[in-house]
C-alpha cells in the first residue's frame, strides 16, 4: 500500500512540475491584448460622446450669440470657455479609433440637424434636431463583436450600425481641426467640409454682469448664467468692459429694454403674460472698444409662470455639510431651470429641504435644519418670490421636520414627535395629541381634512384634532389625493400588496389586491404610488414600472427602464406620474458619497403602455427629495 502511495505521489509531482514549467506567456498576452482593446474601444466611445456634447454647445453658441473667451490646450485636447460661463471639451484625435463623420447641417428653417457623411439623419421619417428643447443628443458606442460604431437616438434603447469600423488610427474625434484665431475660433468637423466659426470675446471684457453670490457649494461652472423674470417684471441689468459707445443690437419680441450709458445698466421689462407659461430670447448689445473694434455682449433672458399645470418641480435636499436645499423647475416644453428659488429671490432655501405643498396660490417648502431663508418658506406659486419665512427660532419646538400640508392659514407639520399645527399669521406652534407614530411620508388634503399615514392606519385631522383613525391591513406606504373629488388612493404593504380607494367622508374602502409588483417606498419619504385618473403607477423601489387599472381591477408590468438611464445606480425617492401629461418621472443617482453628483431625471411616455424615454436631464439633482406637480394640488 505504501509503494502504491509513493508511485502516485511521484506521478502527481511530475504533473505539477510539468504544469508549473508550462510557458503561458502567449495566453496572458492574448488576455492583456483583449483587455487593452476593450479599454481602447471604451475610451474612444467616451471621447466621441464628449465631442457630440461639445458640438451641441457650439450650435447653442451660434444660435444665442455666445462668444468664446479663451481656449486652453491640455494633454488630450482642448477646453473651450464661453462667455456665458460654460465650457466644452474637444479631443485631439490621437491614438484612438476612427470615429464616424458625424456633423450638423443647417436646414432651410435655420435650425441645425445631425448629419452623417454629409446627409441629415432621419429616424422614422423625421430629421433629428441638434438644438432647442426638443433637440436630441445621439449616443455612440462600439460593438465589441462587430467592431463597428453604433448610434442611438432614443437614450440607448435601440442601437443602429453606422457602417464604420472602429479601426485603430489617429482621428478618433468628430472634429478634424481647430484654428484659434485673434477674432474667432474655427472648428472643422470629421467630414472635412463642415466648419463652425464662433467669434471670440473682445479683450475689452465687454459682458453682462451676473451675481457673484452663488448658492452654497456652487461655482461659475455649475451655474448656467442667465436672467429669470416673472411676466411683466422690470429688472435692471449691468454690463462691464472697456467700451466707448453701447447700443441695443437685439431685444426679443415682446420685451423692452433701455440703456443708461452713464450707469452702465439696461432696464429690461419682460412681456405681459399672454397664455405662454415660458418665453425666452437673447438680449444683445453692440459696442466700440478703445481700439475702435466692434464688440458684442449677449445674455439669455426668460420669463416664467411657475404655476403652469403642465410643469414639474424637483425638490433637492442638498448635501447637509456643503450645500442647502434647492428647487428645479421643468417647463412643459422641457426647459430646465435649476436653482429656481435662488434665481427668483437671490437667496437660498434652508438646509436639507424635505417636502413641498401648494395651495391658495402659495407654495410651502419645509427644511429640516433651517438656516438661510428658514425652516419653512412661504412663496408665491407663480413667481416663487418668498412672502413669509419661519426660522429655527420660530419653530424651535420641532425635531427634524419632514412633511408639510396647509389648509387656509394653518400648516400641519410632521416631525419625529408626531404632528403639529402652525398658525401662519400668529406663528403659534402647537403639538397635536394622538399623532405620535405619524410616518415619514407625505400627507394628503381633501377638503378641510388632513390624511396622515401612521403605520397600519391613517390619521384624519380636522381643525388640529384627530377625528378618525382608519385602520389598514398593513403598513401604509402612500396616501395621495385622487382626481375624483372626495376620494384618496392608499397603498398598503400587505402580502400581496393592496391599493385602496378611500372615501374622504364616510371612510369606506374599496380594496384591490395587486397581482404583480409591490408598493414599497424603499428608504424614501415619498408615496409608493402615484396616479393619473384611475390608473395607479408604482415601481416597488425597482427599475420596473407597474400599473394597476382600478376600473378593470387589472395589474400589469409595463417594462424595466434600467438600461435607458445613463447613470443608473439607485432610485432616490419614488417616481411619479404627471396627472395631466401622463409622463412618468424617475429620480436616480449613481450612489452615495460624491457619486450623488452623477444623476438623472428620466422622463417616460406611457401612452403606448410601454415606457418610452422622452427626456433625460443629467446631473441637475442634489439628493432629490421628491417630484411635485402643480396639477396634483
Amino acid at each position: 500500500m505504501r509503494r502504491l502511495f509513493t508511485f502516485w505521489t511521484i506521478v502527481l509531482l511530475s504533473i505539477v512540475t510539468w504544469s508549473c514549467s508550462y510557458n503561458d506567456d502567449d495566453l496572458w498576452n492574448a488576455v492583456n491584448d483583449l483587455n487593452g482593446r476593450m479599454e481602447l474601444l471604451e475610451q474612444a466611445a467616451k471621447k466621441a460622446n464628449t465631442d457630440i456634447e461639445s458640438l451641441q454647445k457650439l450650435v447653442k453658441a451660434l444660435q444665442q450669440n455666445i462668444t468664446i473667451t479663451s481656449v486652453d490646450e491640455n494633454t488630450d485636447g482642448y477646453t473651450i470657455h464661453f462667455s456665458d460661463g460654460s465650457t466644452a471639451t474637444i479631443s485631439n484625435g490621437e491614438d484612438g479609433t476612427s470615429a464616424p463623420a458625424l456633423s450638423v447641417i443647417k436646414g432651410q428653417d435655420d435650425l441645425y440637424y445631425w448629419a452623417l457623411d454629409g446627409t441629415i439623419i432621419e429616424v422614422d421619417g423625421h430629421k433629428i434636431k441638434a438644438e432647442g428643447a426638443d433637440g436630441i443628443t445621439p449616443q455612440l458606442r462600439i460593438n465589441p463583436n462587430t467592431a463597428e460604431w453604433e448610434m442611438s437616438t432614443d437614450g440607448g434603447q435601440n442601437w443602429s450600425s453606422m457602417g464604420v469600423k472602429a479601426e485603430g488610427s489617429d482621428g478618433d474625434s468628430i472634429f478634424s481641426d481647430m484654428q484659434d484665431g485673434e477674432t474667432e475660433v474655427i472648428f472643422t468637423l470629421a467630414d472635412g467640409k463642415t466648419t463652425i466659426s464662433i467669434p471670440k470675446a473682445s479683450p475689452a471684457g465687454f459682458t453682462f454682469v451676473y451675481t457673484e453670490t452663488l448658492p452654497l457649494g456652487s461655482t461659475d461652472n455649475d451655474i448656467d448664467n442667465y436672467f429669470t423674470f416673472t411676466f411683466g417684471e422690470e429688472q435692471t441689468l449691468s454690463y462691464k468692459g472697456e467700451v466707448i459707445a453701447v447700443d441695443l443690437m437685439n431685444v426679443p419680441q415682446g420685451w423692452s429694454a433701455e440703456i443708461d450709458s452713464k450707469s452702465r445698466t439696461i432696464k429690461v421689462t419682460a412681456p405681459a403674460f399672454s397664455g405662454s407659461y415660458y418665453t425666452e430670447g437673447i438680449l444683445s448689445l453692440i459696442a466700440t472698444d478703445s481700439k475702435g473694434q466692434t464688440v458684442f455682449a449677449s445674455t439669455r433672458i426668460c420669463a416664467v409662470d411657475f404655476s403652469d399645470s403642465k410643469g414639474t418641480f424637483v425638490l433637492n435636499e442638498g448635501n447637509m455639510t456643503t450645500e442647502n436645499g434647492s428647487l428645479i423647475y421643468i417647463t412643459a416644453d422641457g426647459h430646465v431651470i435649476d436653482h429656481a428659488y435662488w434665481r427668483m429671490n437671490n437667496s437660498e432655501l434652508g438646509n436639507s429641504a424635505q417636502d413641498l405643498f401648494i395651495t391658495g396660490g402659495k407654495m410651502y417648502i419645509i427644511s429640516q435644519n433651517g438656516g438661510n431663508d428658514g425652516m419653512l418658506v412661504e412663496m408665491d406659486a407663480k413667481t416663487l418670490k418668498n412672502t413669509n419665512k419661519f426660522s429655527t427660532d420660530d419653530l424651535s419646538g420641532l425635531s427634524w421636520p419632514t412633511h408639510v400640508v396647509v389648509i387656509g392659514r394653518t400648516a400641519y407639520i410632521r416631525d419625529n414627535a408626531g404632528l403639529w399645527t402652525l398658525d401662519l399669521d400668529s406663528r403659534a406652534l402647537t403639538a397635536l395629541e394622538g399623532t405620535k407614530g405619524a410616518l415619514k411620508n407625505r400627507m394628503a388634503v381633501v377638503g378641510n381634512k388632513v390624511f396622515a399615514p401612521a403605520n397600519k392606519s391613517i390619521l384624519v385631522l380636522v381643525n388640529g384634532s384627530v377625528v378618525e383613525t382608519v385602520a389598514m391591513d398593513g403598513t401604509v406606504t402612500g396616501v395621495i389625493k385622487s382626481d375624483e373629488e372626495g376620494y384618496l388612493w392608499v397603498s398598503c404593504s400587505t402580502n400581496p400588496a393592496q391599493i385602496i380607494k378611500l372615501s374622504a367622508t364616510g371612510y369606506s374602502m374599496d380594496k384591490h389586491t395587486l397581482t404583480e409588483g409591490g408598493v414599497s417606498p424603499g428608504w424614501g419619504a415619498t408615496p409608493g404610488i402615484s396616479a393619473k385618473g384611475d390608473e395607479i403607477y408604482f415601481c416597488n423601489n425597482t427599475s420596473t414600472i407597474y400599473r394597476h387599472n382600478f376600473t378593470s381591477n387589472t395589474t400589469e408590468t409595463l417594462g424595466d427602464i434600467k438600461s435607458t438611464i445613463a447613470n443608473w445606480g439607485m432610485i432616490y425617492n419614488m417616481p411619479a406620474i404627471h396627472p395631466i401629461t401622463g409622463e412618468y418621472y424617475y429620480n436616480t443617482i449613481l450612489g452615495y458619497g460624491w457619486s450623488f453628483l452623477t444623476n438623472d431625471i428620466s422622463v417616460y411616455d406611457m401612452s403606448s403602455g410601454v415606457p418610452s424615454l422622452v427626456a433625460d436631464y443629467q446631473n441637475y439633482t442634489h439628493f432629490p427629495a421628491g417630484i411635485f406637480f402643480s396639477a396634483s394640488y
